[in-house]
């Protein structure tokens, strides 16, 4: 028996965590025949998640995305031209995502966090998966994991709703939590059964598309001058508390400005190396990184290589 499985067995509320692309292939997310999204909601996060710097509890924006991909096509709604029960209002959603984030972390946010997930305001603990967390519970009445918190008087937005869900996918993005790139984003993503139970779920944090000036390359003028490199880095299956991405992002970026490598294949390992020193106390996660070199080959817009590495039982 795994691990994943030993802890399966001795929390059976404990749903498994899957990589976002298993999660999808489980569900047959991309062949269910109905989808409602929206996509880059803009609001503020003022009393959660840190910036680029790392300072926390900042001003800074964040984009909200969600999708909802129902088992059923949306056969009522397509007959009779009206919304019912077999969709969902991208309206009402829209409001229901941004009235989470005004009501617990905007700048005029009254409520407090009131469920599993908890952290004490001012310490810099309110980070980035707790705003997730709550915009998962306002919606469905679970946590990320799939418990039950007390969704009093099944208020949550989905309610009944779950039973006609295949998979559901919300992503918050910080544009500006990133120093060299196009931001940081959190995705939580889960499967349900037809009793509307949380069958599978996924969490995964991807850092956009990092450019830093790197020596690298086999060819006689690569190794005279340092070229622009495009790098971006995904965590999965593994809870980013405490906004890590500041530290991972300063990781690669040394070890990027300090590269001698000819190879991006050489390069990548080395990254993951690095990457895994900062989640040491993780076990059982996987990492991709994905380097592009723009001007590598004149013709094309850039080469592209990926490495990924399944980190097991990891504990140094």
């Amino acid at each position: 028996m795994s691990k994943q499985e030993q802890e399966q067995e001795q929390d059976p509320q404990k749903t498994p965590l899957l990589t976002t692309a298993h999660l999808r292939s489980l569900t047959q997310a991309d062949s269910l025949p109905a989808v409602v999204s929206v996509r880059n909601l803009s609001a503020v996060l003022l009393r959660a998640a840190r910036d680029g710097w790392n300072r926390p509890l900042r001003p800074q924006p964040v984009f909200i995305s969600a999708e909802i991909a129902f088992r059923e096509p949306f056969d009522s709604a397509s007959q009779t031209d009206k919304l019912g029960h077999d969709t969902i209002h991208y309206g009402n959603l829209s409001k229901a995502l941004l009235d989470t984030v005004e009501f617990y972390f905007g700048p005029g946010a009254t409520a407090a966090i009131d469920h599993e997930g908890k952290a004490e305001e001012g310490a810099g603990g309110w980070d980035a998966q707790l705003v997730l967390n709550q915009m998962w519970f306002d919606l469905t009445g679970t946590t990320l994991d799939g418990r039950e918190e007390g969704d009093k008087g099944g208020r949550s937005f989905l309610g009944g709703s779950l039973s006609r869900i295949g998979l559901l996918s919300v992503t918050i993005t910080l544009p500006k939590a990133s120093l060299l790139g196009e931001g940081v984003g959190f995705t939580a993503s889960a499967g349900y059964d037809e009793q509307g139970r949380m069958s599978a779920r996924a969490l995964s944090m991807e850092i956009k598309r990092l450019r830093v000036p790197t020596l690298i390359g086999l060819n006689p003028n690569e190794r005279e001058a340092k070229q622009m490199l495009i790098v971006g880095v995904t965590i999965e299956e593994v809870n980013v508390r405490g906004d890590r991405y500041t530290r991972v992002e300063g990781t690669v970026v040394k070890a990027l400005e300090e590269s001698s490598f000819e190879t991006l294949e050489a390069l990548g390992t080395h990254l993951i190396d690095e990457v895994e020193k900062v989640f040491v106390n993780a076990r059982d996660y996987t990492v991709k990184v994905r380097m592009e070199k723009p001007i590598a080959v004149p013709l094309a817009e850039c080469p592209v290589v990926e490495v990924r590495r399944v980190v097991k039982d990891y504990y140094r």
